[in-house]
């Protein structure tokens, strides 16, 4: 499925929304769409601007200033984000630094479907408390994001999976221990993947390329397009591709500290 780069960039744009907080609201101003969430302002991708182009060194002090506007109902110690996407891997301004992200896709038929192999475990739905409440102890055991966001994050994805916008999956051993979890939500005819993480001692035996890749066929009776995302040079990046999933366009995120934070 070959796409242009204003399809590239809805259908990026589209998938954003598909695992966004059901309270995150998205705005249109002059060159760029605002995403806010309120009730925790130090989300890191939902209060920000997306830039239909890239920053430069010339025009950052017009967007920081337009940002600091829109964004005045914040307390000064939270960072300004901007984001934008690429069509191309690392084409950012020079003089400004950030984190390049793959965004993949995946068309209807173009990835086999695997299911999980006897031996790794088996597949559940989260329906229980202990399932999000083992969520949120894998994700601290691999991100830095503190226990009070982990708990937040978790409770906005109960929240989508309440709302039948999509479901949470894991793999869990016979003792009904979290091993392996992704989440998969819909917004329109397209399904992103969100949160795809392994137990630390349990990584390297192919429970993450099982999950995903079933999951997947799921997602299918949903979606004809299914989109991931992972930090571009990743291990997680390098896994999707091999699994079929075709990068599509790049997004950058440039994050500036507040002064006296660094």
């Amino acid at each position: 499925m070959a796409l242009s780069w204003q399809q590239a960039r809805a259908l990026a744009l589209t998938a954003e929304l598909a695992d966004a907080p059901l309270e995150l609201e998205r705005h249109r101003i002059e060159g760029a769409v605002v995403e806010t969430t309120r009730s925790y302002p130090g989300y890191y991708s939902g209060n920000r601007f997306i830039l239909d182009e890239r920053a430069t060194a010339a025009n950052l002090g017009a967007w920081m200033a337009r940002y600091r506007e829109w964004f005045s109902w914040r307390r000064g110690e939270y960072p300004t984000l901007f984001s934008w996407y690429e069509p191309h891997a690392n084409a950012t301004s020079i003089g400004l630094n950030g984190v390049d992200v793959h965004v993949m896709y995946a068309a209807e038929g173009e990835i086999p479907v695997r299911h999980i192999a006897p031996g790794l475990g088996h597949l559940i739905a989260f329906s229980r408390e202990s399932h999000w409440q083992q969520l949120v102890g894998l994700e601290l055991t691999a991100y830095p994001y503190g226990e009070a966001f982990t708990r937040w994050r978790a409770s906005s994805f109960r929240a989508l999976t309440d709302a039948g916008r999509g479901a949470y999956h894991g793999i869990v051993n016979e003792d009904g221990r979290l091993l392996c979890a992704v989440g998969s939500y819909y917004r329109e005819n397209v399904a992103r993947f969100a949160g795809v993480i392994t137990s630390p001692e349990r990584r390297g035996r192919g429970l993450a390329s099982a999950l995903v890749t079933d999951v997947l066929s799921r997602m299918r009776r949903r979606a004809n397009t299914q989109v991931i995302v992972a930090e571009s040079g990743s291990q997680a990046a390098a896994l999707y591709e091999s699994l079929g999933f075709t990068p599509f366009c790049y997004n950058h995120s440039l994050q500036i500290e507040p002064p006296g934070t660094l």
